[in-house]
């Protein structure tokens, strides 16, 4: 197959998954939907998360609930004096511009478009690095960065209110299980109702080393530990390896806490590099991501390991 029909593929595979809008290929709502649902598929936070697909450039997260006792005892003919007021929260999501430019080089090309739905395959191939990216901004986010991907936005380590760090004391920086209880005692108490809500996000050394740490136990469990690939848990608390996460950093919090949205409009278009037998597809897309309640949730950093 010639780079001419290559391209001619590629162009009749966008125009199935395009609309014509603005002078920019538009993904269509369908097709919109699969990209979505393949970036949340594709990592371990986003999966989880929940996801706003945001209808315009801003959406406001709204929270409300007592902080404190609303029942109280009651006598009859007798007026109860005071009024249990709601406390009211609003966080935003500001949706910022990002742009992935995904390499598919001739070969592999010409391997797919004999296959059915060309058209699903382009998407996929696009949409699951387009996740892994997104979830390492949401995660490492920081506008005071100098990484061009990382100054798009503040991602929920930073925007955490609670933090413990090892340097400063807060834990035992060579004891996972010392940096695990200080988290939990970092959460105030009143979101950590059900600790199967709440996960652990860790980097993938964090999770290795309690492993270990079970391991040296003698337990069926520690044997379990070191033999299977069983998820793992810490008094209750799921404890998940993300490759986002940054060495000696986790993060405690429940999913359903962490927000992002992804604004409608998503386009895709083709950049043909002939002397290279490859394309480009340039994708660009609007993005942000909040807590619903930035309180609940805990990040630890300055775990060095065991035996440091």
């Amino acid at each position: 197959m010639n780079n001419t029909e290559i391209l001619e593929k590629i162009n009749e595979a966008l125009k199935a998954v395009t609309r014509n809008d603005l002078g920019a290929a538009i993904l269509a709502p369908e097709k919109r939907q699969m990209f979505v649902r393949t970036v949340s598929e594709s990592t371990r936070i986003l999966d989880e998360a929940r996801r706003i697909d945001m209808n315009s450039h801003t959406y406001d997260i709204d929270r409300v609930g007592f902080a404190s006792r609303i029942l109280r005892g009651a006598q009859e003919d007798t007026e109860p004096t005071g009024e249990s007021k709601p406390d009211f929260g609003t966080n935003s999501l500001e949706s910022k511009e990002v742009i992935a430019i995904a390499g598919i080089t001739d070969s592999t090309l010409e391997d797919n478009i004999e296959r059915e739905n060309f058209e699903d395959t382009l998407l996929q191939l696009i949409a699951n690095r387009v996740g892994f990216d997104l979830e390492d901004l949401f995660v490492n986010g920081d506008t005071n960065s100098s990484d061009e991907l990382y100054k798009v936005t503040n991602g929920w380590l930073k925007k955490a209110v609670n933090g413990v760090v090892g340097a400063e004391g807060d834990f035992d920086v060579t004891d996972v299980e010392s940096m695990f209880d200080a988290m939990i005692r970092a959460v105030p108490k009143k979101y950590l109702r059900d600790r199967s809500q709440w996960r652990f996000y860790v980097h993938w050394d964090i999770e290795d080393a309690y492993r270990d740490v079970l391991r040296k136990r003698g337990t069926g469990l520690g044997d379990t530990a070191q033999t299977t690939g069983q998820a793992l848990a810490y008094k209750g608390i799921a404890v998940v390896d993300c490759p986002s996460m940054p060495a000696g950093k986790a993060l405690l919090v429940p999913p359903s806490n962490l927000v992002y949205g992804i604004y409608r409009d998503i386009r895709i278009e083709p950049d043909r590099i002939p002397k290279k037998r490859r394309t480009d597809f340039v994708t660009t897309l609007r993005v942000d991501c909040h807590y619903e309640d930035e309180n609940a949730a805990v990040v630890a950093e300055g775990f060095t390991g065991q035996g440091v």
